[in-house]
């Protein structure tokens, strides 16, 4: 027992430690989630015997999400070299005949609409690569958009079952229907993409002249260099996105969907393969795959298990509030910890609740749904849209620093919960 307490106490410092980093800056981002692993596999594996070191490369990396990664990341780098991106943002630049509010809640509801069908993180790549696109060629202020698409992202995988791996689970344990969900958070996911294009159109800023309008004269052919390229790259797009949409019912996994993807990209699209190769953002995949293995060793180690037993105790108050409790904790921990192992620790505290005959099972199970998926945006860390919005622009603006996403997704998170929370209790508790 003494021995298992230390190990624990040993792996709560590396997992502060890791963090600490992450949040100071103090190394580039990969290297603290590299060096957080090797310190979690070093002490959990070899000097407390928590887990064989081979579990670390074979258990704790989620090979599923891995393989989407890699394939998303394949088929967004055909397709940017394609020039499809740049033809569809300067074709809505046009349709909205340049009023750059018009384009901000168009791209707004974009970021939402398409993390309702699709996971968040190609969700991400595709409204990202277009919002570059568009920046090259008008003048807006790139940072501030792609720091509100991330966060309209991470909102709108509350929407659908199909949207968030917690939504996932979390129907799975407590039976939840692809309607209810429709009913229940759809609508919340709307309500918050239209608080986050409120807020982003009151602060101000959209564009790096103060315009309110870019040019309408722009011609979105002039970004394709072939149009047979042009026209292979958008079929072999259309299809991902269908087959993502329809991968349950094809029982096609996601991640072969988006293998699949990125391989036809590969050999159809307009640029070498080994350009592509080249240019691929491999820093984004290996701080994944290096968090996953940090995590993977707390939650072996019993970190999280501990956490969900300090917390246990509020699940004998009020439905109002243990409901708002079990939001506000899984919102904040998943800003910190990925969401997966949050909504799977938290998930017996709710069952212990509705084994006590409580009525406000449900309502908790919706708050930690809803929760797990909203604190993405608390950390630039948080979650794959929020990681995929810092890298953009690392790579298109220099200067930048993790630091200022914080400065936009924490208080976005935080309005975010508040309006969350009101309308669970109106919404679900009357």
């Amino acid at each position: 027992m003494l021995e298992a307490s230390q190990g624990q106490t040993v792996m709560m410092l590396v997992f502060a430690f890791t963090v600490a980093a992450l949040v100071t800056e103090k190394y580039h981002r990969v290297v603290s989630a590299l060096l957080g692993a090797a310190l979690a596999v070093y002490f959990g594996g070899f000097v407390y015997h928590i887990f064989s070191p081979e579990e670390a490369v074979s258990t704790f990396i989620d090979g599923p999400t891995m393989r989407l990664i890699l394939g998303v990341l394949l088929l967004m780098e055909g397709l940017a070299r394609s020039g499809l991106f740049q033809f569809i943002g300067l074709w809505i630049v046009r349709l909205v005949r340049g009023n750059v509010r018009l384009l901000f809640t168009a791209f707004m509801f974009m970021s939402t609409g398409l993390t309702l069908v699709i996971p968040n993180l190609p969700a991400m790549l595709i409204i990202g690569a277009i919002t570059a696109s568009v920046a090259r060629q008008a003048p807006i202020r790139l940072r501030k958009w792609i720091l509100y698409e991330a966060v309209a992202c991470n909102a709108g995988s509350i929407g659908l079952m199909i949207s968030s791996i917690p939504n996932l689970i979390v129907a799975a344990e407590f039976g939840f229907s692809f309607a209810d969900f429709v009913s229940t958070t759809a609508p919340l996911a709307l309500l918050l993409a239209a608080v986050t294009t409120a807020i982003g159109l009151w602060t101000g800023g959209l564009t790096r002249d103060g315009e309110c309008h870019v040019g309408v004269d722009v011609d979105p052919w002039r970004a394709v260099k072939s149009v047979w390229s042009l026209l292979r790259s958008g079929v072999i797009f259309v299809a991902f996105i269908a087959l993502l949409a329809l991968s349950d019912r094809a029982n096609v996994p996601m991640d072969i969907v988006a293998l699949m993807g990125g391989v036809a990209m590969l050999w159809l699209g307009a640029a070498e393969p080994e350009d592509i190769l080249r240019s691929l953002d491999w820093g984004t995949f290996f701080f994944l795959a290096g968090f996953y293995v940090l995590v993977g060793a707390e939650e072996r180690a019993g970190v999280l298990d501990l956490l969900a037993r300090q917390v246990a105790p509020i699940y004998g108050l009020p439905w109002p509030l243990s409901s708002t409790i079990t939001l506000w904790v899984a919102g904040l921990a998943s800003g910190i910890v990925d969401n997966i192992p949050i909504t799977l620790t938290l998930i017996p505290i709710v069952e212990k609740a509705a084994a006590a005959g409580g009525s406000s099972a449900p309502l908790m199970a919706w708050a930690l749904a809803i929760g797990a998926n909203l604190g993405g945006s608390l950390t630039y860390f948080a979650s794959p849209p929020s990681l995929i919005a810092v890298s953009i622009l690392e790579r298109e603006e220099p200067g930048f620093t993790p630091w200022e996403f914080v400065k936009v997704g924490a208080p976005m998170t935080l309005l975010h919960l508040a309006v969350a929370n009101v309308y669970l209790l109106l919404r679900l508790g009357a």
